[in-house]
């Protein structure tokens, strides 16, 4: 033990030896043993000093030194300091068990490990149980983003997880509103805010068991949480309609407002909130089919001019809604058939691609061949951003006109095509 005291005052009082103790230090860091060369740059006179005498070697003249880190332990065994190990003088040098990187990525999976153990632990026959461990054990993209939390600070994880979890495990079976349920659960009715790390994580989990992507746009994620009893803006989303009509408890009593506006032949929004309380849309209705419109002045010129004032009208206002996809979802669950017509631009083109990848063969386009498009064309450009957006569209029903819509370069709009819209709903 003294000759390692010695030894390392005798580093300690040559300032030529810093550099290379730190080298030393670095590499044993990296490679978990000593081996590998230590550099030294633009050496010092003390440094030169210093490491020609240890190392029996002239370096006087040296630009750059290199120091071989195994023959310098060899060298040592022929100073008074014979026996000591080089770590050992390393560690004492530098006052610290010096933990390599092997180790420290030992340690840190270790602690990730008990860290996840222990929320699973916390969760043990509850209903996130068997969802966090899948996610633990499989390592997806949940793992990792909750790594990357737990990187960043771990006690604010711990916290947000342990709320998003609670969330998951309080799921409601009625509609509830998220600040109120968030309230309820949390304390917090901010708790599950998408900007709050909670949230964060309370939308992942909640994707994760519903096997979805979670959501990007607010619209997919209002779906998300409808789908699980909670409201987002259950009154300012809605979807205008006509001549529909609705069942509520159990399926066995009639909507009555429904009936009183189908009755009276007027047009009606109903927001999420209305429709929640829609159980079953009516199943005998003499049509069976529904025309949808991209646009409220098409619906209703249709409304006031065609003739069959009975006849299933629902209006999206473009990009479609939550409500207007759980109308959609109402009546195509009552075997209705859906006619979607709408602008024939790009956007107008991404919506009904949308709709038809959704609801398959339920629905049909109503003017979106290439005849109505040559028809109806207008002057209006379309600039290459907008083209763009045509890649990637599926439906085959839609391919040519998009094609023609390429070419061209003009967009066709749905008001152009009204009496061809009414002449289909009169010829029905």
């Amino acid at each position: 033990m003294k000759v390692l005291e010695e030894a390392v005052e005798y580093f300690k009082n040559d300032n030529g030896y810093l550099r290379l103790l730190k080298g030393i230090k670095n590499k044993y860091v990296s490679y978990g043993e000593m081996k590998g060369n230590v550099i030294i740059t633009n050496p010092t006179k003390d440094e030169r000093q210093a490491l020609s005498g240890l190392m029996k070697k002239d370096y006087s003249k040296n630009k750059t030194i290199t120091i071989n880190i195994m023959k310098l332990q060899n060298q040592l065994q022929n100073t008074k300091f014979s026996g000591v190990d080089l770590k050992d003088i390393i560690n004492t040098y530098f006052k610290e068990e010096i933990i390599t990187n092997k180790d420290s990525k030992k340690k840190y999976q270790e602690e990730l490990d008990e860290f996840f153990e222990e929320i699973l632990e916390q969760n043990k026959e509850k209903n996130i149980y068997k969802y966090l461990k899948e996610i633990i054990e499989n390592k997806n993209n949940i793992y990792y983003n909750l790594k990357k939390y737990y990187n960043k600070d771990k006690d604010s994880l711990e916290k947000a997880l342990k709320n998003a979890c609670m969330g998951i495990n309080h799921l409601p079976k009625k509609n509830v509103r998220i600040p109120v349920f968030a309230s309820n659960t949390i304390n917090n009715p901010h708790g599950y805010d998408r900007k709050n790390l909670c949230g964060k994580i309370f939308i992942m989990l909640l994707s994760y068991i519903n096997n979805v992507q979670v959501p990007k746009s607010s619209k997919d994620l209002s779906e998300l949480y409808y789908k699980n009893h909670l409201l987002v803006d259950d009154v300012s989303n809605m979807v205008l309609c006509r001549n529909i009509e609705g069942f509520v408890e159990n399926r066995c009593l009639e909507h009555k407002g429904l009936k009183g506006f189908k009755e009276y032949n007027e047009p009606i929004y109903l927001t999420i909130y209305n429709l929640s309380n829609i159980l079953g849309i009516n199943e005998n209705n003499k049509y069976k089919k529904v025309l949808i419109t991209e646009n409220p002045a098409v619906f209703m010129e249709i409304a006031e001019k065609c003739k069959r004032k009975d006849f299933p009208l629902v209006c999206t206002y473009g990009q479609v809604k939550l409500a207007g996809i759980i109308l959609l979802d109402l009546l195509v669950n009552a075997g209705y058939t859906l006619y979607y017509s709408g602008d024939l631009d790009p956007e107008g083109i991404q919506i009904a691609d949308k709709l038809k990848q959704r609801y398959g063969e339920s629905l049909e386009f109503i003017g979106f061949d290439i005849e109505t498009y040559l028809k109806n064309i207008s002057n209006m450009q379309v600039n290459e951003t907008r083209i763009n957006k045509l890649k990637h569209i599926n439906s085959k029903e839609l391919l040519e006109t998009c094609n023609c819509l390429k070419k061209n370069r003009r967009v066709a709009y749905e008001e152009e095509n009204i009496q061809n819209l009414i002449d289909f709903v009169e010829n029905l």
